[in-house]
């Protein structure tokens, strides 16, 4: 567990990737052009989204709720139970 990092999300930069990505995933960000159908994230896979984004670690899941901003705000990586 000491291995295990923790974040404070009330980081202005972790506030401010949430609003990009949740806008992003709604195809409601005009800086940034998808290519997929909007869809709307949970709240909480903004939240890991965000706090990925600005440490700039690797986000590991099982699911494909964030493979729509892979290598746009998160370095990705699906693991196939």
């Amino acid at each position: 567990m000491q291995k295990f990092v923790i974040a404070d999300i009330n980081s202005n930069s972790i506030i401010k990737d949430y609003a990009k990505i949740d806008a992003f995933s709604q195809g409601k960000l005009s800086s940034l052009k998808s290519n997929f159908t909007a869809r709307n994230m949970g709240k909480n896979d903004i939240w890991i989204a965000a706090t990925a984004s600005v440490l700039q670690i690797k986000l590991l899941t099982t699911d494909k709720d964030f493979s729509h901003s892979k290598d746009v705000f998160v370095d990705l990586e699906i693991i196939d139970l």
